[in-house]
């Protein structure tokens, strides 16, 4: 119970940072308005399709009266989150240096700059990796293990391992600190992964993950 109160008591202020509730507002605005561009695309795409009623008749308005019904919904629940995950990639410059401000407790540490593309090449470069790490366990489990529970534990432990080293990375660099350890990596990693595996959590899980491994490197450092 102490530890929860203890994890509240660090994280939560963070979170209310105007700069990371900024950061969480701006990147929701941005998903919300990249789906408006795809589906005004769509609605105005979809006119040129009418030559089909000459083939298929009524059943044309049936079908694409299910179609944007269906069109609305994916959008809503699948498409936005990933788009709101990626943007917020965007702004882990900013994160870092805000979850900095919180918790130093001297901020008189120069941090490095980091561009806009550095969130979002990590964000692709886990995805890539992790997806290398899918296939080389489906030819593991094909081929040489037969277990899905050590299957599974060793694509959970490697992607998690990938996961905070990206993030360790820019991290690191931003603090002017050397990366730390593969244990503390993939100690850090398992809680990223949590993160990214959990529905509606998984959507800040880019924001989550920077904050948590930033705060344990400037506690430990003493920055």
């Amino acid at each position: 119970m102490n530890l929860i109160k203890n994890t509240l008591k660090v994280y939560v202020p963070i979170l209310r940072n105007k700069k990371i509730i900024r950061i969480i507002l701006i990147s929701f605005v941005i998903s919300l308005f990249l789906v408006s561009l795809i589906f005004y695309f769509l609605w105005n795409l979809a006119p040129s399709f009418s030559w089909i009623t000459f083939i298929i008749g009524k059943f044309y308005y049936e079908l694409v009266s299910m179609f944007w019904k269906f069109i609305v919904f994916s959008f809503l629940i699948f498409l936005i989150p990933p788009l709101f995950s990626i943007t917020i990639s965007f702004f882990l410059d900013s994160i870092i240096e805000a979850t900095y401000s919180c918790v130093s407790k001297n901020r008189s540490l120069e941090l490095k700059s980091l561009t806009y593309l550095s969130g979002f090449i990590v964000s692709i470069k886990i995805f890539i990796y992790t997806s290398i790490i899918f296939l080389v366990v489906i030819f593991l489990k094909l081929f040489f293990i037969s277990n899905n529970y050590i299957v599974l534990a060793i694509q959970f432990l490697l992607s998690s391992y990938i996961i905070c080293k990206e993030y360790a990375n820019l991290i690191c660099y931003k603090l002017s600190i050397r990366n730390p350890s593969l244990l503390k990596n993939v100690k850090n990693g398992v809680i990223g992964n949590v993160f990214f595996s959990l529905p509606i959590i998984n959507i800040i899980a880019p924001l989550l993950t920077a904050i948590i491994i930033t705060t344990e490197y400037v506690k430990e450092k003493d920055l």
